[in-house]
């Protein structure tokens, strides 16, 4: 089992979404707010005083076999092609447990 975590632009998380509905057995996720920024130069005087940009970070525990499936669909619908796109992180999860 795997946690992905996704934090991607705002205004692609519809795309995903939509992209997720149509895997078969798709687990769910949680959809939070995010702020942060990767490296970049400091191009503004707005970034100079505030580099956090919003962003969406997005969080599923799927099995191992799903895991491929869902790290394309975010990847297909998250890509603009410009800088700042975002990051997909997978990472071993040893146990979920349903309340």
């Amino acid at each position: 089992m795997k946690l992905i975590i996704a934090i991607v632009r705002p205004f692609t998380v519809e795309k995903i979404v939509t992209a997720f509905e149509q895997i078969e057995g798709f687990p769910g996720m949680t959809l939070s707010d995010s702020e942060g920024f990767g490296q970049r130069l400091l191009t503004t005087t707005y970034d100079a005083l505030d580099p956090f940009k919003p962003n969406k970070r997005i969080e599923i525990g799927a099995d191992d076999e799903m895991v491929d499936r869902i790290v394309a669909a975010i990847r297909e619908n998250a890509h603009t092609g410009k800088k700042g796109d975002g990051i997909i992180l997978v990472i071993p999860l040893d146990k979920a447990v349903l309340i």
